[in-house]
């Protein structure tokens, strides 16, 4: 399981490097900058996740097994808030009706201080991933994203869907939440002491999932970044 850990975090670093790839050929390109800044706030907290783990590998490390740095819930649930409102935020920036961004914008807030207050008032901020959190953020997510299909619908943009990274994104972060869900549902409920064989069968599935994710991430980068010219190269044939 610790080699599909490994994958799913190279696979992380390596999106962030494709998005940087991106980005020296379309630096004016604001949403996919914003979308790689994000990438490289999760390989941090990836990081940081890794904590645990490393306790629970060094026996010299054993003594914090009774603290809070033995679960990393506490970082991962507030990291949710953040990654639904980024992505949000991300499908939010191509929007050209006014009444798609504001709708938007108010129900992200509304997100933002509910799912806060959520994590504060409940029990769930150090034992267990927030379903309340995790339904409010992908019911909102879905919503974006229809916005965002939507307008591809009624755009000539529609036949530069291939060319688009924002569609790859949507297509796969979509598909990675709903392998992810009914996951997330049951993990509340289940632990290693309750069932061992399924926190296994949840980080199998998950990682898989992260792989197929970040995969695809890469693949829109790198792709999509074909389609565009280096700033120095358009003016060296400027100059021709």
């Amino acid at each position: 399981m610790q080699i599909l850990f490994l994958i799913v975090f190279l696979l992380e670093g390596f999106s962030v490097i494709a998005g940087i790839y991106y980005l020296r050929r379309s630096p004016n390109d604001i949403d996919n900058k914003l979308l790689t800044y994000f990438l490289f706030l999760t390989v941090s907290v990836e990081i940081v996740g890794f904590i645990p783990a490393i306790i629970h590998n060094h026996e010299a490390l054993h003594h914090l097994k009774d603290t809070v740095w033995y679960t990393n819930f506490w970082l991962y649930n507030p990291y949710l808030i953040v990654s639904y409102a980024a992505y949000v935020v991300y499908f939010r920036m191509s929007l050209e009706n006014k009444t798609f961004r504001k709708i938007l914008s108010y129900l992200l807030i509304i997100f933002i201080v509910s799912s806060s207050f959520y994590l504060i008032f409940s029990d769930v901020f150090f034992v267990s991933y927030s379903t309340f959190n995790l339904f409010m953020g992908l019911a909102l997510l879905f919503l974006a994203i229809s916005f965002y299909y939507y307008e591809l619908l009624q755009d000539e943009k529609l036949l530069e869907i291939k060319k688009s990274v924002k569609f790859y994104v949507s297509v796969a972060f979509l598909l990675f939440n709903l392998i992810s869900m009914p996951l997330w549902i049951y993990f509340e409920f289940y632990n290693n002491t309750l069932s061992p064989e399924f926190v296994s069968l949840y980080q199998l599935v998950f990682q898989i999932a992260n792989m197929l994710l970040y995969s695809t991430y890469i693949f829109a980068f790198i792709y999509c970044a074909q389609t565009k010219q280096f700033p120095a190269l358009n003016q060296n044939k400027s100059a021709l």
